[in-house]
C-alpha cells in the first residue's frame, strides 16, 4: 500500500477598502504608441500563504492581521497621489532641475514636481508588472513571519486588474536592491 504524503496550505486573505492608491501613469503598448497620461483608483488584494499544520500558533491562529495590514498599507500609501513612471524601460529619461524632475518619453516632455513622482524600477506601469512589484516589497516584509508565499492583486477599475504569485526562497536570500524608487531620493 502507498503512502500518500500530506501537506496543507492556509492562505490569508487581506482586502481592505483602504489598500487603495490614486495614482497618474501612461502604459506603453510598442516602439509607436503609448496611453496619454492619466490616472486609476486602484485596489490592492493581498493573499499570505503559510504552512497550516506548522505555522499555526497555539492559540490556534498564524499571526494578528494587523500586522501585515500596516505593512500593506503603508506599501501602497508610498504610491498614493502620486505619478508612477516606468524608471527601466529604454525610452524614458529623467532628469532632476532643483525641484523638478524632467522626463522625456519620445516626443513627449513633462516637467513633475520630484517629490510627486515613484519611479518604479519597472518596463511598464502595467498592473501585471506593478502586482508582481508590490508582490516582492512584500514578500521581503512578510519572510520574517515564515510565510511560504505571497499574491497580490491590483485593479485599475473594479474587475480589471492583474494577480501575481512571489514565492519565499529555500535558502531565504532576499534581494539587496531597493525595489521602490522615489524620484527625489
Amino acid at each position: 500500500m502507498k503512502t500518500i504524503a500530506q501537506s496543507s496550505q492556509t492562505v490569508l486573505i487581506l482586502e481592505k477598502q483602504n489598500f487603495k492608491f490614486s495614482a497618474a501613469h501612461f502604459l506603453i503598448f510598442d516602439q509607436h504608441t503609448a496611453e496619454r497620461l492619466h490616472g486609476h483608483n486602484y485596489r490592492v488584494k493581498v493573499e499570505i500563504h503559510f504552512s497550516a499544520r506548522s505555522e499555526i500558533n497555539e492559540k490556534g491562529y498564524f499571526i494578528d492581521f494587523n500586522v501585515f495590514k500596516k505593512i500593506i498599507k503603508k506599501t501602497v500609501d508610498a504610491w498614493d497621489e502620486m505619478v508612477l513612471l516606468p524608471q527601466n524601460h529604454q525610452d524614458m529619461k529623467f532628469f532632476t532641475q532643483g525641484p523638478s524632475l524632467e522626463v522625456r518619453f519620445r516626443d513627449r516632455f513633462y516637467v513633475f514636481p520630484v517629490n510627486e513622482v515613484v519611479l518604479l524600477p519597472l518596463t511598464n506601469t502595467s498592473v501585471e508588472q506593478m502586482s508582481a512589484l508590490l508582490g516582492e516589497i512584500l514578500l521581503k516584509e512578510f519572510l520574517t513571519y515564515g510565510i511560504s508565499a505571497v499574491q497580490v492583486t491590483v485593479e485599475e477599475t473594479n474587475g480589471q486588474g492583474a494577480k501575481s504569485t512571489q514565492y519565499a526562497k529555500t535558502t531565504g536570500d532576499v534581494p539587496s536592491e531597493p525595489l521602490l524608487v522615489r524620484a527625489h531620493e
